[in-house]
């Protein structure tokens, strides 16, 4: 390869050229050749070290996964997924047990009496069995079917929501190690600038002014390298806290990148996906819930009744069936607040509703022009943004190389690629994280991980 520079995709490494020099009048042989031998023996050092391969540090500890096995980690190893199916198995075994039938009660009994040394006895054997009005077993059938469907629901919800929290961490996962990757290129590249010039400053090529600038620009690209692994290590343990908790891996990295375009999604489509959404149908399923225990309550004022059937037998042979039914009087207890609580609830779902459809909508629409908009910056700018960046660093390396460019340009051209870089994954990670934004607001997962 050529000794100017070389920039290829995230990973590869940056060298530069130093500097041509005119030799000076009447040269010192002596002073040459140190320089000389000083430079030759920097230099290969320096290009071994720009040709390695840069991972972040502490890469031994990480455990790679592409988006589609961390995604089935989670569902094998998430503490919030477990208690978010927990949660609604217990709102469906409640509501069950709110549909159970009365449980009968039997009663054996013997009556011994004795007046004046004549005895009398009796045995009775009974059965009870409270029942209930046939509407009212009804609708609270009702109820709890739909109590179990809204719990359902709400568990495809959070199901959803938790899916899009393990997408996101996956891919900021992705851009923080491109990230810490770019800027240790960068700083590569003002590192060796930064060494060159300590040369140039003894012969007295340049000013101390810009040697002390490139002394403080290393100081800060070798600070923003630390600061951007700290990141990658923040992002890697929330991925693995995500998809391995409790296993004792500590930081989980992508072992893949984020390619091309996400699919498009239109405003219609995404506004067409509102019917679908499970906190909707949650919130659905609550009202007709509340609306059949409004339907039990509006019955109450009718007591249910209790019959017994039983075996009854006394002194004297006297002995046969037993019928009996008992009905208390609603004299005092109508259950007048009991229907109005019930009315409360059925009214406060109806308002939860309409609420819930209206956040739905915002959401939808939200998350719909976020999406066109982070798409529609990548699908016009990212590639070129990248391209640019990379053609910018060549150039302005080679530029230096052959004695076009100063120092402190050099410097800017680093920068500026590592600000033009970065700034390129960041509209990639955005574009789809937005666009697994928007699926969960629809409800939807996607065809495909990338």
């Amino acid at each position: 390869m050529q000794r100017g520079a070389a920039i290829g995709e995230v990973g590869r490494e940056i060298r530069v050229r130093r500097r041509l020099r005119r030799d000076p009048v009447g040269p010192d042989p002596g002073h040459r050749n140190e320089e000389l031998n000083i430079r030759y023996r920097t230099l290969p050092a320096l290009c071994a070290l720009l040709l390695l391969p840069q991972p972040a540090a502490g890469q031994e500890a990480v455990r790679r996964v592409s988006l589609a096995a961390a995604l089935e980690a989670f569902a094998d190893n998430s503490l919030a997924l477990k208690i978010a199916r927990s949660e609604a198995a217990e709102i469906a075994g409640s509501a069950r047990q709110s549909r159970a039938w009365f449980n009968p009660s039997l009663s054996a009994r013997r009556d011994d009496l004795d007046r004046n040394g004549d005895e009398y006895w009796e045995e009775n054997l009974l059965l009870f069995q409270p029942l209930e009005w046939p509407g009212r077993t009804a609708a609270r059938y009702r109820a709890a079917a739909h109590t179990i469907e809204a719990s359902t629901a709400r568990f495809r919800g959070d199901s959803t929501r938790f899916a899009f929290e393990v997408r996101e961490a996956w891919a900021l996962a992705w851009f923080a190690e491109a990230a810490e990757r770019t800027a240790r290129q960068a700083a590569a590249v003002i590192r060796e600038v930064a060494e060159d010039a300590e040369i140039r400053l003894e012969e007295g090529d340049i000013s101390a002014y810009e040697t002390r600038r490139l002394r403080l620009e290393r100081v800060r690209a070798e600070q923003g390298v630390a600061e951007a692994e700290l990141r990658a290590r923040d992002a890697r343990r929330r991925l693995a806290a995500l998809t391995f908790p409790g296993t004792g891996i500590e930081e989980v990295g992508p072992s893949a990148g984020l390619e091309g375009l996400p699919p498009p999604v239109t405003r219609d489509d995404a506004l067409g996906a509102m019917v679908e959404r499970p906190d909707l149908e949650a919130a659905a399923r609550d009202l007709d819930a509340a609306q059949a225990e409004l339907a039990v309550a509006r019955s109450r004022w009718m007591p249910d009744p209790t019959v017994s059937l039983g075996y009854r037998r006394q002194e004297g042979g006297f002995e046969g069936l037993s019928l009996g039914l008992d009905l208390p009087l609603p004299l005092f207890d109508r259950g007048g607040g009991t229907r109005q609580a019930a009315d409360a609830r059925s009214a406060a779902a109806a308002h939860r509703l309409d609420l819930r459809r209206r956040l739905a909508e915002n959401d939808l629409l939200t998350t719909s022009d976020r999406y066109a908009s982070s798409r529609a910056r990548l699908e016009a700018a990212a590639d070129g943004l990248s391209a640019d960046a990379e053609a910018l660093l060549a150039s302005a390396t080679a530029a230096y190389g052959e004695n076009e460019m100063s120092l402190l340009e050099l410097l800017d051209a680093a920068n500026a690629f590592r600000g033009a870089r970065i700034s390129a994954l960041s509209m990639r990670s955005t574009a789809w994280i937005a666009y697994w934004d928007l699926l969960r607001a629809m409800g939807r997962a996607p065809e495909r991980e990338p």
